[in-house]
C-alpha cells in the first residue's frame, strides 16, 4: 500500500510546510516542517518529509492513523511509481497555499477576532519563491485554505499580477467564502482560462443562520455572489462545515446547490481548530458528533428526513453521517 500525497504534493503556511492536511497525520509535529526556507528544495527533501516517504514506500501508514482516507478504507497504490523517491527530484505537482489568515469575514469557527495579516510582503514573497521555484512541475494549485484570497491584499495582487504564460498549465482552484468574486472577477481575467474551480464555504443559506454563522457576511451578498459564482462556467463546489447551530440548513443548502447548477456539496462535521472562538469548549458544546450531545437526535432526524436528497449524486454526505464521526472524535 502506498501514498502518492507525500511525493506530489506540498501544503504551505505561514509559518512552515507538510506534505498533507494536519489533521491527518498521527502526530502532525512528526512531518511538519517549520521556518523560513530561502531555497524551497530545502523544505521539500527536509528530513521529516524524507522519513515520511521512506514510511511509505516501505507500506507504513502508522504515521497517518487519522487520514479521512485510510479511515473510509480507500484503496492506496499496490505499488509505487519510479520517480517516488525518499529525496525527490521533482518538485510538487500539487500546492496547496494556507499561508495567510487575512479574511472579509470572521467565522466564529475559523477566528476569534476579524484578521487581515500584517506581514503581506511575507506572504507575498514566500508564495512567489514557491511558484517561481517549482514552476515547472506545479500543475495544480489551492488558494487559500487559510482565508481569503480576495480579502488579502498580497493574495489579490499574487492574482492580479501572476505571469500566465510562465504557467501555461496551471489549474487553479479557488478556495473562498465568495463574497468578493463579483468584485474582483474582472480583475483576474488573464487567469480565467486557468481556473479550473471555485470552492465556495457557505455553511448556510437562510439569513438568520448564514449570518450567525458567517461573522461580517451578509444574506444579500451571499446569493448575489451564488448566482454570480454558478455563471462563470467553473467547477462550482459548496462547503458546508455542519454543527448544532446550522444544521437545519442542510437541505437549504443542498437544494440550493441543485438549483443552481452546483457540482458538487461537501458536508462535513466541525472539528477543532485552535483558533476557533470559545476554543475547545464552544466546540465541545456544537459537536454534533458527540453522541450526548442535546441536538444530536434532532440531527439524526433530519438526516433521515432528507434521506433521499442527500443520496443526490452531487452531495457528499458520508461525514456527517454517523459513521463518519470517527474522524474528528480523536
Amino acid at each position: 500500500m502506498h501514498c502518492s500525497s507525500p511525493f506530489t504534493t506540498l501544503h504551505v503556511h505561514s509559518n512552515g510546510f507538510i506534505p498533507c492536511c494536519p489533521a491527518w497525520f498521527t502526530n502532525p509535529e512528526d512531518f511538519r516542517v517549520d521556518g523560513v526556507f530561502e531555497n524551497p528544495w530545502d523544505a521539500w527533501n527536509h528530513p521529516k518529509f524524507v522519513k515520511l516517504r521512506q514510511m511509505w514506500l516501505d507500506s507504513d501508514s502508522s504515521g497517518c492513523k487519522h487520514c479521512i482516507m485510510l479511515l473510509a478504507g480507500s484503496k492506496f497504490m499496490d505499488e509505487p511509481r519510479h520517480w517516488m523517491k525518499p529525496v525527490m527530484e521533482r518538485g510538487p505537482r500539487d500546492v496547496v497555499f494556507a499561508n495567510d489568515l487575512s479574511c472579509n469575514l470572521h467565522c466564529w469557527s475559523c477566528r476569534s477576532k476579524p484578521i487581515i495579516e500584517k506581514q503581506q510582503d511575507r506572504v507575498f514573497k514566500q508564495t512567489y519563491s514557491i511558484l517561481d521555484t517549482f514552476h515547472e512541475s506545479i500543475e495544480y494549485m489551492s488558494t487559500i485554505g487559510s482565508g481569503d484570497p480576495f480579502a488579502s491584499p498580497a493574495w489579490l495582487k499574487i492574482l492580479q499580477t501572476m505571469d500566465m504564460e510562465k504557467h501555461k498549465k496551471l489549474k487553479i482552484e479557488l478556495f473562498t467564502n465568495g463574497l468578493l468574486i463579483p468584485r474582483y472577477w474582472d480583475s483576474i481575467s488573464h487567469m480565467h482560462d486557468n481556473i479550473i474551480r471555485i470552492k465556495m464555504s457557505i455553511d448556510a443559506v437562510s439569513k438568520d443562520i448564514y449570518e450567525k454563522t458567517r461573522l461580517g457576511g451578509k444574506h444579500k451578498d451571499l446569493h448575489k455572489a451564488l448566482e454570480f459564482n454558478s455563471k462563470l462556467g467553473k467547477e462550482f463546489v459548496l462547503n458546508m462545515v455542519v454543527q448544532s447551530e446550522n444544521f437545519t440548513d442542510v437541505p437549504l443548502v443542498c437544494e440550493k446547490a441543485i438549483e443552481l447548477g452546483c457540482n458538487k456539496v461537501n458536508l462535513t462535521m466541525i472539528r477543532f481548530w485552535h483558533q476557533m472562538r470559545g476554543g475547545r469548549a464552544k466546540f465541545d458544546e456544537v459537536n454534533l458528533a458527540r453522541k450526548d450531545h442535546p441536538k444530536r437526535s434532532d440531527f439524526l432526524k433530519m438526516l433521515k428526513d432528507n434521506e433521499e436528497l442527500l443520496k443526490h449524486p452531487i452531495i457528499n454526505e458520508d461525514m456527517i453521517l454517523p459513521d463518519g464521526h470517527k474522524i474528528i472524535n480523536f
